[in-house]
């Protein structure tokens, strides 16, 4: 449902994505904002568009080369808003595991392999509930930084 005329509301608050990922397809009354050095900025998404949103496994697996980024839905207005997202989740006993060609002397091991289903549990437990949506990756499977000669 649309907010009363004249309001912007916060209808799904900011986190990153659990699954692998996710793909949004969105009216012309878009929502979607994502946050760029601490500023958020609204999508403008065409309707035959596609916003693919990579989510935290995704980023601990290509050893931060691609980024979850923080992301919310706001909406104004007085047209209802639709959308439709379909999300990537691998089967039970995936391993999330960055491939040993994305790691090198520059680019050390980010992330401990970990099973998929076990940060999928983590992120929505007791537990994770204090911690920061965006935080949630560092907090299961980051790896202490290598020490340097």
């Amino acid at each position: 449902m649309a907010p009363p005329p004249g309001d912007y509301e916060r209808r799904l608050f900011a986190h990153t994505d659990k699954p692998i990922s996710t793909i949004i397809c969105d009216d012309q009354d878009s929502g979607p904002e994502i946050e760029v050095n601490g500023q958020w900025i609204k999508l403008s998404l065409s309707p035959s568009s596609f916003c693919f949103v990579v989510g935290d496994p995704l980023k601990a697996w290509s050893n931060e080369r691609l980024k979850a980024v923080n992301h919310r839905v706001m909406m104004s207005g007085d047209k209802d808003r639709f959308s439709i997202a379909t999300f990537a989740i691998p089967v039970e006993g995936t391993i999330i595991k960055a491939p040993k060609e994305l790691i090198d002397e520059q680019h050390p091991q980010l992330y401990k392999d970990f099973d998929f289903m076990d940060f999928f549990l983590f992120a929505f437990s007791n537990p994770a509930k204090h911690i920061d949506s965006g935080e949630q990756l560092q907090a299961f499977a980051s790896l202490p930084p290598p020490i340097s000669d």
